[in-house]
């Protein structure tokens, strides 16, 4: 199968911290590009609801701010994995 993905993608087990419209939540990073992210919630995402987070993915560098929009969401078991687009990427925090 031929992979038609734009970016190359960085496997991750990383945490992150991702905002929900004002309700934080702590999710697992599985992989992200340049483009945009694969996390596990807890809870199910809302397809076109807006998310910006925070994570660390270089020991050596700050943290990531993102802000972009969910596009997919499935139940994974007793979690919810959810594929983010990013509209924004930044080493300074967002606004």
């Amino acid at each position: 199968m031929e992979d038609k993905r734009r970016f190359n993608r960085w496997g991750l087990e990383e945490k992150a911290v991702i905002d929900l419209e004002g309700a934080k939540e702590e999710v697992k990073v599985l992989d992200v590009s340049i483009g945009g992210m694969r996390i596990v919630t807890n809870t199910p995402l809302d397809k076109e609801k807006i998310v910006t987070g925070e994570f660390k993915i270089l020991p050596n560098v700050g943290p990531f701010f993102v802000k972009g929009k969910v596009i997919w969401s499935n139940p994974r078991g007793d979690t919810f994995e959810s594929g983010i687009v990013f509209d924004k990427v930044s080493t300074i925090p967002l606004s």
